[in-house]
């Protein structure tokens, strides 16, 4: 592929070591390469990655199967990079970040002298390469960020305390994380243009590359046009089931569900039929299996009848699909989940969410929502409402949220969601598909992608650090010749 031959287009780079992942990122990345090619015939795409054991055929055949992408495959080339082992955390099991940093320099550079394109982005979350590019390439940096690398909130949940050497070990990490975040802060004044996937991202991302004046909020496609069924449901036919769909990690927080689905139990005046609970996620290795194990030893130790709970692992996507039909709740009680697709894929599909007061569940998803205005509000009611809320004393930042009276317990809110009368409970499914459709569809995507990501701007190249470093390495690049 050669610049010569595309005297009316431009050649992307998309930098993403592991594009033929199935995950959220990678869906990103693939409506993204999809809207870019579709906006201009002429344009052409390089896939820089690390996944070597597939083919090229392989990867765009996959992107088919796993998300109903069509590519025009003539147009896409992939660039594969030998040492993606060095941004695999397996490789750092001490400083990772550090460590991580420092193996997406080398994965970068090994990109940068295979292919010069008109224009860098990277989809992943590799922000230390940002001024590697820029002085290597001299090209402008598109970045779409899932999640800050660092934040304030991990170094808040550190407790520090010099009485004891657990204390020490989190002072030492406090500093390590301080130096790290400082050194974050200035590598986002690299970006032309920063795309964050959610509000609660934005604000921190903001916040944090406050030298960066470009950054905008564009959601991810959820394909919740997929969802939506074509008929308005008349009357409430769902089973009594609340469902969670989440991999099976201590972060997903089923501890905290199962105990609280248990005072739910106790307190509500359910005696023969109260809702199931169903926990439906993927495991990754046996640390997850003995996670479940623990989760069911718990279930059994409050005796939660084994009727009214159920867990399902690695179930495939057509069982998935038929909870989403079927159930009448979907819960999600991870504290700051930084989007939530399973939230969108609950509201879409016509349940009523259940959800943590935090981050995109409560920023961006589960919002208030004016029907006749077919907009989002900003004050909460009943009339606008598209599901509930909770809080819990678990938070790691329950002790500094003031009225802890304004939202409830997760056993309360599964109490308040029950509660709803047929009415009620399609008044509120019908606004969430409503805001979901309009927000989150692959349309709106597609829209805001080519909208925003074609807004130059120039910022401030202020890291002289970085240009003793690697200016040298610009004239070796610059000396190979692109394939």
């Amino acid at each position: 592929m050669s610049t010569k031959e595309l005297p009316k287009g431009k050649v992307y780079g998309f930098f993403h070591p592991y594009c033929n992942a199935g995950g959220g990122g990678e869906r990103v990345l693939w409506a993204a390469v999809q809207s870019t090619l579709d906006k201009n015939p002429n344009d052409k795409i390089v896939i820089y990655t690390g996944d070597v054991d597939s083919t090229s055929q392989e990867i765009l055949e996959n992107v088919v199967k796993r998300f109903d992408i069509k590519l025009d495959n003539s147009r896409v080339e992939f660039k594969f990079l030998q040492k993606r082992y060095l941004v695999d955390p397996k490789t750092w099991p001490f400083l990772t970040l550090l460590g991580q940093a420092f193996g997406s320099l080398v994965l970068a550079y090994e990109a940068a002298r295979l292919y010069k394109p008109d224009i860098w982005v990277e989809t992943m979350g590799y922000p230390f390469t940002y001024p590697l590019i820029h002085y290597l390439l001299g090209v402008p940096i598109v970045a779409y960020v899932h999640y800050p690398v660092i934040s304030k909130d991990m170094l808040g949940k550190l407790d520090i305390s010099l009485t004891s050497i657990f204390g020490l070990k989190q002072l030492l990490k406090y500093f390590y994380w301080s130096i790290f975040m400082f050194i974050y802060t200035f590598v986002g004044s690299y970006v032309d243009i920063t795309l964050t996937n959610s509000t609660w991202t934005y604000n921190h991302i903001k916040n944090i590359w406050f030298l960066n004046e470009n950054i905008s909020i564009v959601y991810p496609p959820c394909s919740t046009e997929k969802f939506i069924e074509s008929k308005t449901p008349t009357h409430w036919d769902r089973k009594n089931i609340i469902v969670c769909i989440a991999q099976f990690r201590p972060e997903k927080r089923h501890g905290l569900i199962i105990e609280e689905y248990k005072r739910f139990l106790d307190n509500s005046h359910y005696s023969s039929h109260p809702p199931k609970l169903v926990l439906i996620g993927s495991i990754r290795g046996q640390a997850d299996n003995d996670y479940v194990e623990e989760l069911k030893l718990k279930a059994n130790k409050l005796e939660i009848p084994e009727k009214n709970i159920e867990f399902i692992l690695d179930a495939k996507y057509e069982v998935i699909k038929e909870y989403l039909r079927a159930s009448s709740f979907g819960l999600n009680a991870m504290w700051n989940e930084h989007f939530g697709i399973a939230v969108v894929e609950y509201v879409a599909s016509g349940l009523i969410p259940i959800v943590h007061a935090s981050a995109g569940p409560l920023l961006d998803i589960v919002v208030p929502w004016d029907s006749q205005l077919k907009k989002q509000v900003k004050d909460h009611s009943i009339k606008n409402r598209t599901g509930f809320f909770f809080k819990s004393e678990t938070d790691p930042d329950y002790s500094n949220f003031k009225d802890k009276s304004l939202y409830p317990s997760l056993s309360e809110a599964f109490l308040e969601a029950t509660n709803l009368t047929d009415e009620e409970k399609l008044e509120i499914t019908s606004r969430g598909k409503e805001c979901v459709l309009n927000k989150f569809s692959d349309a709106t995507f597609d829209k805001d992608w080519i909208t925003k990501k074609q807004k130059p701007s120039h910022l401030l190249r202020n890291s002289l650090i970085f240009a003793l470093i690697l200016g040298f390495l610009k004239s070796i690049v610059f000396n190979s010749q692109n394939p």
